[in-house]
């Protein structure tokens, strides 16, 4: 059935999506990051004392990041294989889901922020902030990536724009250029004795015998 779409429908829709993905599947990555990722918590024995020893995420919790930062980029593939149906208003259809899925990816980016930064007591990279070796401070990385999930969404969304606007400016333009002019065929090149209908010619033969006759009876000539 996919292919039935891709072989009868424009292929516009499905590139324009392919476009908007990539800023889509980073922005998916760092929200879906924010969300769900988390630390394994390990409890240690020191000094007869538990101690809660924080290490880096699974590998499950890794896969789950990046399978969930693809669903936004799947959800605007399936609208625009979709989209492919409808030629001329396909590409607006990409646009306005790019658009959607961008307003509602940020949504609880908020929450997601704090639960992130309460996650990670040690920061992300698991250096205490009193450490030498610090780079940045607790909640300064789940800041930032709120900042560039923000910011990949408004270029999502300026670029679906961008390409709604060029596409009505294309068929604006087409509908108000003047269409081409009718050009005639050329006459046809008569070459040689002219054709001479025979009914014309049989008009002819005979009017040609009434002046005759008309003339030999006003002037007298039996010819």
């Amino acid at each position: 059935m996919i292919g039935r779409l891709v072989r009868r429908g424009s292929k516009a829709p499905l590139g324009l999506a392919g476009l908007l993905s990539i800023t889509l599947f980073f922005a998916g990555l760092m929200a879906s990051s924010l969300a769900i990722d988390r630390p394994q918590v390990v409890h240690r024995l020191r000094h007869g004392k538990v101690v809660l020893h924080f290490e880096q995420s699974s590998n499950a919790t890794e896969a789950k990041i990046w399978l969930l930062a693809l669903v936004p980029v799947g959800i605007l593939l399936a609208v625009a294989i979709l989209a492919m149906l409808w030629r001329r208003g396909g590409l607006y259809v990409v646009s306005g889901a790019a658009i959607a899925i961008s307003l509602l990816l940020p949504r609880d980016l908020s929450t997601w922020t704090a639960r992130h930064t309460r996650r990670f007591p040690t920061r992300l990279d698991l250096i205490k902030d009193s450490s030498a070796s610090t780079l940045a401070s607790r909640g300064e990385w789940e800041q930032n990536a709120r900042d560039t999930v923000i910011s990949l969404a408004h270029w999502t969304i300026g670029i679906a724009i961008a390409a709604a606007v060029i596409v009505a400016g294309l068929a604006l333009l087409r509908r108000l250029s003047p269409r081409q002019a009718f050009i005639a065929a050329p006459p046809p090149v008569v070459t040689g004795e002219p054709e001479v209908s025979p009914v014309l010619g049989a008009v002819e033969g005979e009017s040609r015998l009434v002046r005759r006759g008309l003339a030999g009876r006003l002037f007298g000539s039996g010819r």
